[in-house]
């Protein structure tokens, strides 16, 4: 096997960011199961290890949010790594290392991990950080790497501190496994055939054999989801699809079997980063009472996978945990302070979760809303005495909040730290953006936290601030995209927009909903001035 391990290297990543790889999001996530976080206030220096860290936008949008921390990006794909670094020089950053090494090597030589000012050392000199991620990695490698990946994670985390690994699960997959095994075949047996090939005869010849949604054939009626699956997956981006599913290594695994793994490496799971997952009381009935019957928490977490069809899985593992009581749970959270983020208020606060939809109480939801709009950042305390809820039933409301982007964590007085880092850095992004860069995120100092803004946003508020309006405004903005090269424009609800003039209405609806909603959203968030 070559220096890539069987992992798809023959071109980069896409270019994302994930909000549930924040730090005071882990240490939210944390808290709520009774565990004390790596930092005890915001603002407090810390160190952060992302391993694979991928083309590195991410991790510097956290080097710009966290100014205080010291941020080491791992990658073994040379592409990922040149473009990291790359970034960070472009977008300003000091308090940001990219290295390029694999799994395996770092294993064997931890000390390669080269600890910032703010890590702690083991007596071998290895690093060891506040917080480790991996997003993303852990079911795309082969078990050898895998392990690795493991070894190193929890060698390179301090006590007490958080390992934030995503992964894929069944059953969620179990339909795809089928689609995986015809491009694997294909990948092997194909002559002169590359990944993206491959991927399109595969793709064409299993939804032959799916048939049609109206009259499916044999495979189509035992996997009722797989043609939508299929049709589905072949439309997503171009550089996402080799990654996903051209690896050798690619194998979802069953909660169990991943947790055991972990444990083997004296990781033990404490949360989920998906926050509603927090909360086995929000569990639709039937699955809450087979839950909750059950003891032993593996089997608890099988059947809660089994019960949603979970297809992925944003778990965060501790090496120690440090417990606090409930009285203490409910002191730190309720310190915590939270600001608005979305408005205006909505006729039913209905949330998407893993496992279905639940509807929260109006009352307390926009309670709470009311609060923050009326008082400014108001802590967790003072928004449940606000809106007569007990601590608990508190906490799983502003759980709902903050999940659907409703609410932010605030992080106070470090606020203007991060502004000072924040403004100029978005600058920066929004220039790439103009420049055609794939990014899709600007750094929001009070929430410690991303947003997303599109580079159409980006077009129309350049446009405003050069005194466009309406319809010349909208077409600056079409024909901006049309020079990068942009060849889909899709409407609010993500519907194909080929007509011209249809294009047109939708961008000057856009640059209407930049001037009366997000930009003073921005504004508000500490965005943009």
């Amino acid at each position: 096997m070559g220096w890539d391990q069987g992992y798809y290297s023959s071109d980069y990543y896409t270019i994302g960011y994930y909000r549930e790889m924040a730090p005071n999001w882990l240490d939210f996530a944390a808290l709520v199961k009774g565990h004390r976080p790596p930092r005890s206030v915001e603002g407090e220096p810390f160190s952060y290890l992302d391993l694979g860290c991928g083309m590195g936008f991410g991790l510097c949008i956290l080097a710009a949010l966290y100014p205080e921390g010291e941020f080491t990006g791992v990658d073994f794909l040379p592409d990922h790594i040149a473009h990291g670094q790359w970034l960070a020089r472009r977008l300003g950053l000091a308090n940001i290392t990219f290295l390029e090494t694999d799994f395996l090597d770092l294993q064997r030589d931890p000390s390669a991990l080269r600890p910032p000012a703010t890590a702690a050392t083991t007596p071998g000199g290895a690093a060891q950080f506040h917080y480790v991620a991996a997003h993303g990695i852990a079911t795309w490698v082969i078990e050898p790497v895998q392990q690795a990946l493991f070894a190193v994670a929890a060698a390179a985390l301090r006590p007490g501190g958080l390992f934030y690994c995503s992964y894929n699960t069944f059953p969620g997959w179990l339909p795809r496994l089928a689609f995986h095994q015809l491009l694997k075949v294909e990948l092997k047996q194909g002559a002169g055939c590359d990944a993206k090939g491959a991927m399109q005869r595969a793709s064409q010849r299993l939804l032959a054999l799916v048939g049609p949604a109206n009259d499916p054939a044999v495979l189509g009626m035992a996997l009722p989801t797989l043609r939508a699956e299929v049709e589905q997956a072949i439309k997503q981006d171009q550089r996402y699809l080799p990654h996903e599913y051209a690896n050798d290594g690619w194998q979802p695994l069953y909660v169990a079997d991943m947790h055991q793994r972990l444990m083997a490496h004296k990781l033990r799971p404490l949360a989920s980063a998906t926050l509603p997952e927090l909360f086995d009381d929000l569990l639709p009935a039937p699955l809450q009472a087979v839950v909750k019957a059950e003891q032993d928490p593996l089997v608890r977490e099988t059947l809660l996978d089994l019960g949603s069809n979970k297809s992925f899985r944003r778990d965060i593992f501790v090496n120690g945990q440090l417990h606090l009581n409930r009285a203490q749970r409910h002191q730190a959270l309720g310190r915590l302070f939270l600001t608005l983020q979305a408005a205006p208020p909505m006729d039913d606060y209905t949330f998407t979760t893993s496992f279905g939809t639940l509807t929260a109480s109006h009352a307390s939801c926009a309670g709470m809303e009311a609060r923050l709009t009326e008082a400014g950042p108001c802590s967790l305390e003072d928004l449940a005495t606000s809106t007569n809820l007990p601590p608990e039933e508190a906490i799983r409301v502003v759980t709902l909040l903050l999940h659907a982007n409703r609410i932010g964590l605030h992080r106070g007085a470090a606020c203007e730290a991060a502004r000072a880092s924040c403004q100029p850095f978005n600058v920066a992004v929004i220039e790439l953006m103009l420049e055609g860069a794939q990014l899709a995120n600007l750094a929001s100092p009070l929430l410690g936290n991303a947003v997303s803004f599109t580079t159409i946003q980006a077009m129309a508020t350049q446009g405003l601030e050069q005194g466009m309006e309406g319809e010349l405004l909208a077409m600056c903005v079409q024909a901006g995209l049309a020079s990068m090269g942009a060849a889909d424009i899709k409407d609010a609800k993500g519907q194909l927009l080929e007509d011209p003039a249809a294009q047109l209405e939708a961008f000057q609806k856009l640059a209407a909903d930049l001037q009366t909603t997000v930009l003073p959203m921005l504004r508000r968030l500490g965005v943009m001035t």
